[in-house]
């Protein structure tokens, strides 16, 4: 017996099962630096998913403004929406993997439930060869939700609801605090036909 339209069927039935989430998750983010005379201040302290179909919207504050990300799951490409001097700017992202970063992940059989979402726990080792810098996440992450709609950890298997990542000088802890299921509007994936638009190398070139 061939196996593999099977495999196939199934992946595809896991997957569609997961997309079928649509609605908001909202994240508190506290930071902690090893050098206090490192923070700025300017990290962003909360964070908000919408998640629709095919789209994401990642919404972050910080001290000093706001950004957003649309992504979209079936293209695989981005927009980074930001405020500059009360202009709006989308940057196209290059969704491009960085081959000067080494990434192992570990999967523990350590579960708990977060928001009433069965949640599993992996560890996730990057190194960047260009730095020589590491960093290490802890991760409770879901497989009823897609990670396809995260903005992090492209490679694991469900959508991360709580994560704290180590790195040289910070520590930074993700907490999903709210999910809510409902209909999201279509037009909050849209970007208004004023709003200028560049290539992330046009916007460095624009900023030097």
């Amino acid at each position: 017996m061939n196996r593999l339209p099977f495999l196939v069927f199934l992946f595809f039935i896991l997957n569609t099962s997961a997309q079928d989430f649509e609605g908001k998750i909202f994240f508190e983010i506290k930071h902690f630096f090893h050098d206090s005379s490192k923070n700025n201040g300017r990290l962003p302290n909360n964070m908000n998913y919408l998640i629709a179909g095919k789209f994401s919207k990642i919404n972050q504050s910080t001290a000093i403004g706001s950004q957003s990300i649309i992504k979209d799951t079936l293209t695989n490409t981005s927009l980074l929406l930001v405020k500059i001097i009360d202009e709006d700017i989308a940057i196209i992202l290059e969704n491009e993997k960085d081959t000067n970063e080494v990434v192992q992940i570990t999967y523990k059989e350590n579960f708990k439930t977060i928001l009433n979402f069965k949640c599993q726990k992996a560890i996730v080792n990057t190194y960047n060869k260009s730095s020589g810098k590491n960093s290490t996440a802890v991760i409770y992450f879901t497989k009823e939700i897609s990670n396809s709609y995260s903005n992090n950890f492209n490679e694991l298997l469900g959508f991360p609801l709580g994560y704290e990542i180590n790195s040289d000088n910070i520590t930074s802890i993700y907490s999903a605090t709210k999910i809510t299921r409902s209909p999201i509007n279509i037009k909050e994936f849209e970007i208004n036909s004023n709003t200028k638009t560049f290539t992330l190398r046009e916007f460095k070139k624009l900023m030097n």
